[in-house]
């Protein structure tokens, strides 16, 4: 369990409410669908990352925010792998999900 998993249990267990959330609250996803990227990884071989930009969620495929955002993106940059590559991507062997923050 990660410390915000703890975090999250925590508050529930303070408010004596087992029933408000799973694992994780929900949350709003804030991110841009099509950024993503694919590179080549020693031992994984192409993975795919994904930008989760500015969103607020936990960048855990066990809630089906995240889970469904990652299956809509990585259908997204299968489509665009064939397209750029002319082969077939069955399956990523890992996803990474990040946040890329730049100063502006």
């Amino acid at each position: 369990m990660t410390c915000f998993e703890k975090f999250f249990a925590s508050v529930k267990k303070a408010l004596d409410r087992d029933d408000v959330y799973g694992i994780w609250p929900d949350f709003e996803p804030e991110y841009d669908e099509k950024e993503f990227a694919w590179t080549t990884l020693r031992g994984l071989g192409e993975v795919l990352l994904l930008n989760c930009g500015s969103c607020d969620g936990p960048s855990d495929l066990r809630h089906a925010i995240c889970r469904e955002c990652c299956e809509k993106r990585s259908q997204m940059a299968k489509e665009a792998y064939e397209k750029a590559t002319g082969r077939s991507k069955d399956k990523w062997p890992a996803l990474i999900l990040c946040r890329i923050y730049t100063e502006q």
